[in-house]
C-alpha cells in the first residue's frame, strides 16, 4: 500500500488550519472578555489593569495574523479578478501558479525579516515587561509565525495546482466530514 505524500501534507494543511481557527477564536474571546473587564474597571471602580491595554493590543495582532493564516489556506488573499476576467479559461492555472509562487516569495522574505525582528526585540526589548515579568517582546513571535504559516499553505496551493495540473486526482477535497468542528464564528474575506 502506497501513501500518497501530498494527501499527508493536504492533512496536515487541514490539520493546522483548524488549530489556526480555534486559536483566532480563542484570542478574539479572550480580547472581547479582556476588552469588557476594561471597561467596566474603569467606569464602575474608577481603576483598570495597567497593561490590559497594550495586552489587547496585542490580541489584535494575534487575532489579525491568525485571519490571514486562514485566509491563505483559502486562497483568499490575492485575486487577479482582472487578469481572470479576461484571459480564457485554460490560462487560469498558468496565472494562479505565477501569484502561488510570487505570494511564496513574498511570505518567505517577511518570515526572515520578522524572525530577524523577534530576535531583535528578545535582544533589546528584554526588560519592557507586559504583566508579572513576561517581556512585551514574546508577543511578537506571531510574526515570523504568521508569516511562515501563510508561506506554509501557499506551498501546498502550490503543489495542489502542480499536481491537478500534471493530471492528479483531486487530492485537497474540501472537508466534508461531519466530525469536523463547527465554528459559530465565520469569517469572510474577499
Amino acid at each position: 500500500m502506497t501513501v500518497n505524500p501530498f494527501k499527508i501534507l493536504f492533512a496536515i494543511d487541514r490539520l493546522l488550519v483548524k488549530l489556526e481557527t480555534f486559536l483566532l477564536v480563542t484570542a478574539l474571546v479572550l480580547l472581547l472578555c479582556f476588552a469588557f473587564l476594561q471597561v467596566m474597571l474603569r467606569n464602575v471602580f474608577d481603576t483598570a489593569i495597567h497593561w490590559g491595554d497594550v495586552f489587547n493590543r496585542l490580541l489584535v495582532i494575534w487575532i489579525g495574523f491568525f485571519a490571514a493564516t486562514i485566509g491563505a489556506h483559502e486562497n483568499k488573499h490575492l485575486s487577479m479578478e482582472v487578469f481572470t476576467k479576461v484571459m480564457p479559461e485554460r490560462a487560469k492555472p498558468i496565472i494562479s501558479l505565477f501569484v502561488n509562487i510570487f505570494i511564496i516569495f513574498v511570505a518567505a522574505i517577511l518570515t526572515h525579516v520578522s524572525c530577524q525582528f523577534f530576535q531583535d526585540q528578545i535582544t533589546f526589548e528584554a526588560t519592557d515587561l507586559l504583566f508579572e515579568g513576561v517581556p512585551k517582546a514574546y508577543f511578537t513571535i506571531i510574526f515570523p509565525i504568521g508569516f511562515g504559516l501563510i508561506c506554509f499553505h501557499y506551498v501546498v496551493k502550490l503543489l495542489e495546482n502542480l499536481y491537478n495540473f500534471a493530471g492528479g486526482d483531486k487530492a485537497y477535497p474540501k472537508s466534508d466530514d461531519s466530525s469536523d468542528i463547527e465554528l459559530s464564528v465565520k469569517i469572510k474575506m474577499k
